[in-house]
C-alpha cells in the first residue's frame, strides 16, 4: 500500500470514530418489537474502510490502466540523422600550362610567315603567359631553348587559371626572306648548238617571277644570256618547249634553259649565274647564285 493510500484510510476511520462518538445509544427506533437490530458502531466502521480500500484499489487499478494505455499511444520519435554529401574538390593549377595532341610548331607571331623558334612535342608541357583568342593563339614558354612563342591552339590544351592571361597583339608581319637553290640539270642538243638546261627550287618565302641566266664555257670561250619571265621546261632532244610555269611560288620547283653553244658541252667546265627576282622584268626583290659544274 502507497504512503498516500495509507493516509487516506487512516482519515476515514477518525471521521468515522468521531462521528460515532457523538451518536445517542438506541437511537431512531430503539424500542418496540418492530424495530431493525442495532449494528454496532466497530462493524460499520470495518464496512466502512473495507469500501474504502475497494475503492482505492479500484483507482489504483483505473490509474494503471489509463498510465498503461498513455505509454502505449505515445508516439515514438527515432532519430534519423541528416546526410550532408561530400564535397569534392578539383585541384585548379594556378599556374596555365599547355600541352599538344600532334608536334606543333612554336613561331614568332601568328601564322607561316613569322620563323619557327622551335617545337612542341606531344608529351611535352609548356607555361602560357599570354593568349589571342581572336587569332586562336597561345603564348608560351618555349620548354628549352627559353623565351616566348606563339603556338596555334588547334592541337593544343590549356589547363589551369587561363582566365587571367593577358591579351597580347600580334607583332608586325615581317617581310618574307626569299631563298632558292640552283643546280644543273642536262645539257640539250639543239638544230643550231647547245643549251644548258638548270633546275630552281623555291625554298624561300617570296614567290620568284622572272629569271636570267649567264653560263660561260670556259673551254670553247662562250658565253650565252637568257632571260624569262617564266620558268620554262625544255625537251633535251630538239630544244623544243615542254611547259612553262608562271612563277615559283614558296616550296615550289621550276626550270630554265640557256642556248647558244656551238660545240658539245661534256666534259667542259661551265660557270652559271643564275638570277631570280620577285617582279616580271626582272624587278623587285632580286637574289642570285653562282655555280660551276662540267657537262
Amino acid at each position: 500500500m502507497s504512503l498516500k493510500r495509507l493516509f487516506t484510510t487512516v482519515g476515514i476511520i477518525l471521521l468515522i470514530l468521531l462521528s460515532a462518538c457523538n451518536l445517542p445509544e438506541g437511537a431512531a427506533g430503539a424500542s418496540g418489537t418492530n424495530a431493525a437490530p442495532s449494528v454496532p458502531v466497530s462493524a460499520q466502521v470495518a464496512q466502512m474502510v473495507a469500501a474504502t480500500e475497494t475503492a482505492q484499489a479500484q483507482f489504483d487499478i483505473q490509474a494503471t490502466a489509463n498510465q498503461s494505455a498513455l505509454a502505449t499511444n505515445t508516439p515514438q520519435f527515432t532519430f534519423t540523422p541528416s546526410l550532408t554529401p561530400t564535397l569534392t574538390f578539383t585541384f585548379t593549377p594556378m599556374v596555365p600550362m599547355l600541352s599538344v595532341s600532334v608536334a606543333t610548331n612554336c613561331r614568332s607571331g601568328p601564322g607561316n610567315a613569322f620563323s619557327i623558334l622551335g617545337v612542341l612535342a606531344v608529351g611535352q608541357t609548356a607555361q602560357v603567359v599570354g593568349q589571342n583568342t581572336q587569332m586562336g593563339y597561345w603564348i608560351i614558354q618555349l620548354p628549352s631553348q627559353g623565351g616566348t612563342c606563339w603556338l596555334w591552339n588547334q592541337y593544343a590544351t590549356a589547363t589551369g587559371n587561363t582566365g587571367g592571361l593577358p591579351l597580347v597583339n600580334p607583332p608586325p608581319t615581317p617581310t618574307p626572306a626569299g631563298s632558292f637553290k640552283v643546280a644543273y640539270s642536262s645539257y640539250q642538243t639543239c638544230s643550231s648548238g647547245y643549251g644548258i638546261k638548270f633546275q630552281i627550287n623555291n625554298d624561300g618565302g617570296l614567290t620568284w617571277e622572272s629569271n636570267q641566266i649567264t653560263a660561260t664555257d670556259a673551254n670553247a670561250a662562250a658565253t650565252e644570256t637568257a632571260s624569262y619571265d617564266t620558268f620554262p621546261n625544255y625537251k633535251s632532244s630538239d630544244c623544243s618547249l615542254i611547259s612553262s610555269v608562271p612563277n615559283l611560288a614558296p616550296g615550289a620547283s621550276g626550270n630554265t634553259s640557256v642556248f647558244g653553244f656551238p660545240g658539245l658541252p661534256t666534259g667542259h667546265a661551265y660557270t652559271a649565274t643564275i638570277k631570280v627576282c620577285s617582279k616580271d622584268g626582272l624587278s623587285g626583290i632580286c637574289l642570285e647564285k653562282t655555280i660551276s659544274f662540267t657537262p
